[in-house]
Protein backbone atom coordinates (compact mmCIF):
# COMPACT_ATOMS: atom_id res chain seq x y z
CA UNK A 1 0.00 0.00 0.00
CA UNK A 2 2.63 2.70 0.84
CA UNK A 3 4.36 1.03 -2.06
CA UNK A 4 1.56 2.22 -4.61
CA UNK A 5 1.05 5.40 -2.54
CA UNK A 6 4.63 6.56 -2.91
CA UNK A 7 4.59 5.47 -7.11
CA UNK A 8 1.25 7.97 -7.50
CA UNK A 9 2.48 10.57 -5.75
CA UNK A 10 6.27 10.49 -7.89
CA UNK A 11 3.63 10.05 -11.03
CA UNK A 12 1.58 12.41 -9.84
CA UNK A 13 4.34 15.05 -9.23
CA UNK A 14 6.10 14.34 -12.58
CA UNK A 15 3.00 14.42 -14.90
CA UNK A 16 2.37 17.87 -13.19
CA UNK A 17 5.84 19.28 -14.10
CA UNK A 18 5.78 18.20 -18.06
CA UNK A 19 2.43 19.15 -18.50
CA UNK A 20 3.37 22.28 -17.01
CA UNK A 21 6.36 22.54 -19.04
CA UNK A 22 4.35 23.12 -22.12
CA UNK A 23 3.06 26.91 -22.01
CA UNK A 24 -0.15 27.98 -23.25
CA UNK A 25 -0.16 31.24 -25.76
CA UNK A 26 -0.91 33.52 -23.39
CA UNK A 27 2.16 32.24 -20.74
CA UNK A 28 4.58 32.10 -23.70
CA UNK A 29 3.66 36.04 -25.09
CA UNK A 30 3.62 37.02 -21.51
CA UNK A 31 6.78 35.67 -21.44
CA UNK A 32 8.02 36.39 -25.22
CA UNK A 33 11.26 39.21 -24.37
CA UNK A 34 12.86 37.12 -21.45
CA UNK A 35 14.42 33.41 -22.31
CA UNK A 36 12.53 31.74 -19.99
CA UNK A 37 11.11 29.35 -23.18
CA UNK A 38 13.62 29.32 -25.32
CA UNK A 39 15.34 25.63 -24.77
CA UNK A 40 11.02 24.97 -25.51
CA UNK A 41 11.72 26.83 -28.78
CA UNK A 42 14.77 24.63 -29.79
CA UNK A 43 13.18 21.25 -29.16
CA UNK A 44 9.82 22.22 -31.43
CA UNK A 45 12.31 23.71 -33.97
CA UNK A 46 14.57 20.60 -33.87
CA UNK A 47 11.32 18.01 -33.57
CA UNK A 48 9.83 19.81 -36.48
CA UNK A 49 12.73 20.03 -38.27
CA UNK A 50 13.19 16.03 -38.16
CA UNK A 51 9.75 15.62 -38.69
CA UNK A 52 10.12 17.56 -41.81
CA UNK A 53 13.22 15.65 -42.96
CA UNK A 54 11.38 11.99 -42.23
CA UNK A 55 8.48 13.10 -44.08
CA UNK A 56 10.53 13.89 -46.91
CA UNK A 57 12.53 10.99 -46.82
CA UNK A 58 9.56 8.32 -46.77
CA UNK A 59 6.68 10.29 -48.42
CA UNK A 60 8.93 12.61 -50.74
CA UNK A 61 6.32 15.95 -49.28
CA UNK A 62 8.58 18.79 -47.79
CA UNK A 63 6.35 20.33 -45.01
CA UNK A 64 8.87 23.51 -45.16
CA UNK A 65 11.68 24.10 -46.84
CA UNK A 66 14.33 26.42 -44.49
CA UNK A 67 17.66 26.34 -46.00
CA UNK A 68 19.72 23.73 -44.54
CA UNK A 69 22.63 26.37 -43.83
CA UNK A 70 20.64 28.59 -41.26
CA UNK A 71 21.02 28.64 -37.48
CA UNK A 72 17.45 29.76 -36.24
CA UNK A 73 17.85 31.67 -32.98
CA UNK A 74 15.25 31.75 -30.22
CA UNK A 75 14.56 35.28 -31.05
CA UNK A 76 13.97 34.58 -34.54
CA UNK A 77 11.69 32.00 -33.81
CA UNK A 78 9.85 33.90 -31.53
CA UNK A 79 9.16 36.82 -33.45
CA UNK A 80 8.00 34.39 -36.15
CA UNK A 81 5.65 32.64 -33.94
CA UNK A 82 4.44 36.30 -32.46
CA UNK A 83 3.26 37.48 -36.32
CA UNK A 84 2.18 34.10 -36.61
CA UNK A 85 -0.24 34.53 -33.50
CA UNK A 86 -0.99 38.21 -34.22
CA UNK A 87 -1.90 36.96 -38.01
CA UNK A 88 -4.20 34.74 -36.73
CA UNK A 89 -5.44 36.41 -33.56
CA UNK A 90 -9.20 35.46 -33.20
CA UNK A 91 -8.02 31.93 -33.14
CA UNK A 92 -5.07 32.16 -30.60
CA UNK A 93 -7.31 34.28 -28.32
CA UNK A 94 -10.33 31.69 -28.40
CA UNK A 95 -7.61 29.26 -27.16
CA UNK A 96 -5.07 31.32 -25.49
CA UNK A 97 -5.11 29.22 -22.81
CA UNK A 98 -4.22 25.74 -24.52
CA UNK A 99 -0.29 24.98 -25.33
CA UNK A 100 -0.55 26.25 -29.15
CA UNK A 101 3.01 27.32 -29.53
CA UNK A 102 3.90 23.96 -32.02
CA UNK A 103 1.36 24.82 -34.06
CA UNK A 104 2.17 28.75 -33.84
CA UNK A 105 5.64 27.53 -34.75
CA UNK A 106 4.58 24.80 -37.77
CA UNK A 107 2.55 26.99 -39.39
CA UNK A 108 5.16 30.48 -39.41
CA UNK A 109 8.03 27.70 -40.46
CA UNK A 110 5.63 26.97 -43.54
CA UNK A 111 4.95 30.72 -43.68
CA UNK A 112 8.50 31.96 -43.77
CA UNK A 113 10.04 29.05 -45.58
CA UNK A 114 7.34 27.56 -48.47
CA UNK A 115 8.38 25.28 -51.15
CA UNK A 116 7.98 26.35 -54.39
Amino acid sequence: MILTFRFFLIFTLLYTHVVAAQPTTREFLNHIETDRYDLYIYGLESGLEWSSELTYRENNIQIYCKPGDIELSAKFIKNLIAKEISGNASFYEKYEYEPLIGLAMRNALLAEFPCD
